[in-house]
């Protein structure tokens, strides 16, 4: 089996454009400047009426600003919704493949040596691959195909193995115990690459922006037009959009930023493992 051609056909994943730390820069910037540039252009445009003699709607822009503001907190919403669905899904997938993993594990003991230790070492060596790296290492296509690579390689050797391992004599219920196991722990694979995926990040996020943009510009433009000053309330307000779109971001992604991908359970698992056969030796 070649790994590396199988690795290549998940060209399909959707992995975020920015880096969590890139976006925080990008969302710090742009939404204080968006509330001032709509203060100076809504200065400028009451210089331009009072300067012609015409007056200035008090109460301008106010139905398209709730509209909007309505519109970002709907967005807000469905957003962190996906996030925690995101979140959840992925635990689960964790949890399940750890389960699968050592259900094979344990299952493989009732095999005669050498064939029991040779199954559990080689279950051991793929468990130790599934493990995403926690530093957000992995940012493009290339990288989620390299270690989906790794793990694939070690994954092909299983279930040769496991036939090897449960030829006859073995009684045919056992073949079915042991074998039925490992299924289980090769198809939780699927359901872990699954859950790299993202595809509504983007494009969520993008409409978000654009709307805590376009809140904060016609905030800071209607204040400008009314002739008032742009207070500390309009920054405020930034920064708690600021704060609550980080967060999202952050429960969108598992290996990076404050809120990780809780592994335990895959990770307990895999010591056990190492334990089992530490003291066997």
């Amino acid at each position: 089996m070649d790994t590396m051609d199988a690795a290549a056909l998940y060209d399909r994943i959707s992995l975020p454009v920015l880096t969590i730390q890139a976006a925080a820069l990008v969302l710090l910037i742009t939404l204080p400047a968006a509330a001032v540039l709509g203060f100076l252009s809504g200065a400028m445009r009451r210089k331009m009426l009072l300067a012609a003699g015409r007056d200035v709607d008090h109460v301008v822009g106010e139905t398209t600003l709730g509209a909007i503001l309505a519109l970002l907190g709907l967005l807000l919403a469905f957003s962190f919704g996906n996030a925690l669905n995101v979140s959840q899904a992925r635990k689960s997938a964790i949890v399940g493949e750890g389960a699968a993993l050592g259900t094979a594990f344990l299952r493989a003991d009732y095999l005669p040596e050498p064939g029991r230790t040779t199954l559990q070492q080689a279950l051991l060596d793929y468990g130790q691959t599934r493990f995403l790296p926690g530093d957000g290492s992995i940012h493009t296509i290339e990288q989620a195909q390299a270690f989906i690579a790794r793990t694939l390689e070690a994954q092909a050797k299983l279930w040769p193995l496991t036939l090897e391992v449960t030829a006859d004599p073995l009684p045919a219920p056992l073949k079915t115990f042991i074998a039925g196991a490992m299924n289980d722990a090769i198809d939780a694979h699927l359901y872990r690459v699954e859950t790299l995926s993202n595809p509504v990040s983007d494009i969520t996020m993008s409409m978000m922006l654009a709307s805590a943009l376009m809140s904060l510009f016609l905030l800071g433009n209607r204040a400008g037009m009314v002739g008032r000053k742009l207070t500390w309330r309009t920054f405020v307000f930034s920064a708690f959009l600021f704060v609550v779109m980080i967060s999202i971001l952050d429960t969108q992604r598992g290996t990076e930023g404050l809120v990780r991908m809780d592994d335990t359970a895959l990770r307990v698992t895999v010591f056990e493992m190492e334990m089992a056969l530490a003291s066997r030796n």
